[in-house]
């Protein structure tokens, strides 16, 4: 008798540990996640930063890149130059797809 009244005292201080614990190992679940999702936001941040720098490098540094990038996103031309835009194709709609058969 004594040794399932030990038990049972045991078990239930292992309840009462678990359940004065139990937030805080959600909290630190929670804060480990959110932490996870600043690493990922961090690292495509740094990588837009290096795509960014060398993009402002090449705009100092190389004539050709600066024509080009004038050629395309400002429509400017050489003189006599025609310039040709064409509209970007339209993805297809769930009814435009074709079936495999």
């Amino acid at each position: 008798m004594s040794h399932l009244l030990g038990i049972g005292i045991l078990l239930t201080g292992l309840g009462l540990l678990l359940s004065a614990f139990w937030p805080l190992v959600q909290q630190i679940d929670r804060l480990e996640r959110q932490k996870e999702q600043i690493q990922r936001q961090v690292a495509a941040e740094q990588a837009r930063n290096r795509e960014l720098n060398l993009q402002l490098e090449l705009l100092q540094s190389d004539p050709n890149y600066l024509t080009r990038i004038a050629r395309d996103r400002l429509n400017m031309g050489k003189k006599g130059e025609i310039i040709f835009r064409f509209d970007p194709f339209p993805p297809p709609s769930d009814r435009e797809t074709v079936s495999p058969k």
